[in-house]
C-alpha cells in the first residue's frame, strides 16, 4: 500500500536511471494527472479498480517517497491542527498531556505547523469554544473520545468534513479515526488487581472508588480488567462493592466511614478516576486501624506527597507525555507526507511508581 504524499518513481533505463513523475504515472495507468493525485493523498472517491491499477503501477516503479519536496510542501501548506483538552485545574492529569503537547507544537513550528488549544471547562461543554468556526480552518483534530451527545455531534460534523481524528485518553470507535493514543484500560485494570493482592494478599476484600461520570471507556474497561484478573487468578479476592466520588470531601469522608462500618474486613481499596485524589486523604482519614492499602492511577502532583505520606500504596501510570506529544506528531506525518501510523491503536506503556522510586 502506498501513503506517500509526493513520490519519485525510479525507472530503469537504458543510461543510468531517471525519476518519474505524477504525469508518468497517469499516462502508464490510463488515467488523469488528478486521479493519480487523489489516489496518492488518499482523498476523494475513486473506482476501486481503478485505484487498484494506479498501485500497481506504483509498486511497478518501484515508487519512494521524495523528502526533500515534502518538506518543501509542508511549509508553503501551513498546516494548521487543533488540540481539545480538559482543563487542567479541574483535571489535574492533563496538566503534563498539555505540557507534552505544547513541546511538540514548538517542534513543529519550524514547519510552518500552527497548533490551536480549546479548554473544555469544568462541565466539558463545548460552548463558547467556537469550534464550529474553527472547522473552517481546521487541517487535523486531536480529541478525547467521550460520550455525550455535544461532543458526537461535533465529531460528526468533523467527520463530514473528512477532517483526520487522532483520539487520545480515551476512544470513541464509532466514527473513523487515523489513531488512538492512550491506555489499554483492561490491562490497567488486570494490572491493579495484581498490586491489590500484593498489598492486600491473594484473598483481599476490595473496594473500588470511581467519578460518577463515566461517559469514558477507562471507567468499563478497568472495572472489566480488574474484575476479569480477579476470577482468573485470585479467586479467593472479593470485590465489595463499587462507589461513586464526590466532589465533596466531606461526602467522601462519610462514604469511607460507612464503607468500613459496612464491609469491616476491606483491606484495600482501588480508586478509578478521580478528579484530584481528595478521596484517598478521605479514606486515610476514615481509616483510623490504618488497615486499607489503596492503589490508583496516573501520577499527578497531589498525589506524590500521598504516596510518600504511605496514604496511597502503589499507583499505575499511563504516560500522559506521550498523550500530547504522539498525536500531534502521527496528524503531522499524516497530512504532510501521507503517512499512516503502524499501529491504529497506540498503547502507552504502563509503570508503577511506588514510594521508593518516585
Amino acid at each position: 500500500m502506498t501513503n506517500g504524499v509526493f513520490y519519485v518513481a525510479k525507472r530503469g533505463l537504458q543510461k543510468g536511471t531517471n525519476m518519474a513523475t505524477i504525469k508518468d504515472i497517469a499516462q502508464k495507468a490510463g488515467v488523469s494527472i488528478g486521479t493519480v493525485d487523489r489516489v496518492l493523498h488518499n482523498r476523494g472517491m475513486v473506482n476501486e479498480q481503478t485505484k487498484q491499477r494506479i498501485l500497481a503501477v506504483i509498486k511497478e516503479l518501484d515508487y519512494h517517497p521524495n523528502q526533500a519536496a515534502q518538506g518543501l510542501a509542508v511549509r508553503k501548506r501551513r498546516l494548521k491542527l487543533y488540540f481539545i483538552i480538559p482543563d487542567a485545574k479541574n483535571h489535574p492529569f492533563y496538566s503534563d498531556v498539555r505540557n507534552a503537547a505544547e513541546k511538540k507544537a514548538a517542534e513543529l513550528k519550524q514547519y510552518g505547523v500552527q497548533v490551536v488549544f480549546r479548554i473544555l471547562k469544568e462541565n466539558l461543554s463545548l460552548e463558547s469554544l467556537h469550534l464550529y468556526e474553527d472547522l473552517e480552518e481546521m487541517d487535523g483534530l486531536v480529541m478525547l473520545g467521550m460520550q455525550y451527545g455535544e461532543l458526537k455531534k461535533y465529531l460528526s460534523e468533523v467527520q463530514k468534513r473528512k477532517i483526520p481524528i487522532v483520539f487520545y485518553n480515551s476512544i470513541l470507535e464509532n466514527f473513523e479515526y487515523l489513531a488512538y493514543v492512550g491506555c489499554n484500560y483492561v490491562n490497567a485494570g488486570r494490572l491493579a488487581a495484581g498490586l491489590s493482592a500484593l498489598a492486600g494478599g491473594e484473598d483481599a476484600r476490595v473496594c473500588i472508588y470511581s467519578e460518577g461520570y463515566v461517559e469514558i471507556a477507562s471507567y468499563d474497561e478497568r472495572l472489566k480488567g480488574f474484575r476479569e484478573e480477579v476470577e482468573n487468578q485470585y479467586p479467593e479476592m472479593q470485590i465489595l462493592d463499587v462507589r461513586e466520588i464526590s466532589n465533596d470531601q466531606i461526602d467522601n469522608y462519610l462514604s469511607a466511614v460507612d464503607m468500613l462500618k459496612t464491609f469491616p474486613d476491606v483491606n484495600v481499596v482501588y480508586v478509578m478516576n478521580p478528579a484530584d485524589y481528595g478521596i484517598c486523604e478521605a479514606i486515610a482519614r476514615a481509616d483510623e486501624k490504618h488497615q486499607i492499602r489503596i492503589i490508583t492511577n496516573d501520577l499527578v502532583e497531589r498525589q506524590i506527597g500521598m504516596i510518600k505520606k504511605g496514604i496511597i500504596s502503589a499507583t499505575v501510570c499511563q504516560e500522559p507525555e506521550k498523550q500530547g506529544a504522539e498525536p500531534l506528531e502521527i496528524l503531522f506525518r499524516y497530512l504532510a507526507y501521507s503517512t499512516l501510523p503502524e499501529e491504529k491503536k497506540c498503547y502507552t506503556n504502563l509503570s508503577i511508581h511506588i514510594a521508593q522510586n518516585l
